[in-house]
């Protein structure tokens, strides 16, 4: 009898990678709450100027962004982490957008959140290409 689960764990360093995005889209979906809450609330942003009455939908919608594409990756990590075939994509294209808002976080003064997230996003880079993580990529595919 075979057993129910027969895909093979990814490399260590493929779930490193998912550890770290799993942590990214959870602190994504904390500031999605953030942003909800303080709807409720009332709460204006005063670094938004408009006369237009949509103003008021910002928050919600910044926050409903949030929630689909952080939900996303991390669906996708966790999936990727349990040797799935779907998954490593989304991971990885989060990594790469989150360096390059890094350097925008760094040209806003943020260092430490800039320092952060960089260091975050190439490390799960790091891990996601080696060669042993791409070689289990291909081999994933080909079954």
């Amino acid at each position: 009898m075979t057993p129910v689960n027969s895909r093979p764990l990814p490399p260590t360093k493929v779930r490193w990678a998912g550890v770290i995005a799993i942590c990214q889209s959870l602190i994504g979906l904390g500031y999605a709450g953030i942003l909800i809450v303080r709807e409720f609330q009332g709460k204006e942003d005063p670094s938004l100027v408009s006369e237009g009455a949509n103003i008021a939908w910002v928050g919600f919608g910044t926050a409903i962004f949030f929630i689909i594409i952080f939900g996303a990756v991390l669906a996708g990590a966790v999936s990727m982490m349990k040797g799935r075939k779907w998954g490593r994509g989304p991971v990885a294209m989060m990594e790469m957008i989150l360096l390059l808002i890094s350097y925008y976080m760094f040209s806003g003064g943020a260092l430490w959140a800039a320092l952060a997230t960089a260091a975050s996003a190439l490390a799960a880079l790091i891990f996601l290409f080696s060669p042993k993580s791409v070689d289990w990529a291909a081999e994933n595919y080909r079954s």
